[in-house]
């Protein structure tokens, strides 16, 4: 693990990590990551050899939950750069990944980048953007704000939210789905106001 600052503009982070004995509960990761355990792996192969469509299919086509030790890679990090008083930046990303020992096979690999900007426009008013990227289930997300504070308990923001996917296994029909499907999308104003009444 390392820090390291350059004319206080930059600022990163840097971290690793290898763990043993980390377990796999045997659930998947969908199906991108499918179950890896012995009995999954052997249950997979059953069904391909045709085994499992009789009317009393043997034991072995059942799949039964095995949990299973294995080994982890962690590592995560960030970035900010703050290129005026007024306008930062900030980049961070993280991963997981783990495997099991019995099989060999990955349970999961997760990777998270997320991007963050903001601006000051004044004392009062600032603009934000982040954009959110999960691997496993092929997703981004925008977040999108303006605020205005003149002063404690008085304020104002306009903002906009979306989500979507892209290349990703329809959760229902357990298909590939090309190019970007979006999940859904908010457009919102908040405001506050403080009276002060004095008596």
């Amino acid at each position: 693990m390392f820090k390291h600052q350059l004319a206080i503009r930059v600022n990163f982070f840097y971290f690793v990590a290898l763990n043993r004995g980390d377990m796999d509960f045997d659930f998947g990761a969908g199906p991108r990551y499918p179950r890896v355990s012995p009995s999954a792996i052997a249950a997979e192969r059953a069904t391909d050899a045709g085994l499992c469509g009789a009317a009393d299919p043997p034991e072995v086509c059942l799949g039964v939950q095995d949990p299973g030790p294995g080994h982890s890679f962690s590592t995560n990090g960030n970035v900010t750069y703050k290129a005026t008083n007024d306008l930062n930046f900030a980049l961070s990303f993280s991963k997981y990944r783990l495997t099991r020992d019995d099989t060999r096979g990955v349970a999961f690999d997760s990777k998270i980048f997320s991007l963050k900007t903001t601006y000051q426009f004044t004392r009062f008013a600032f603009a934000r953007a982040r954009v959110d990227y999960d691997s496993i289930t092929s997703n981004y997300r925008g977040q999108f704000l303006f605020g205005w504070t003149p002063n404690p308990g008085t304020a104002f923001y306009v903002g906009y939210n979306d989500d979507m996917n892209r290349d990703f296994y329809n959760p229902f029909s357990g298909r590939l789905e090309p190019g970007f499907r979006r999940n859904g999308r908010t457009f919102f104003i908040k405001a506050s106001y403080l009276i002060r009444r004095s008596f």
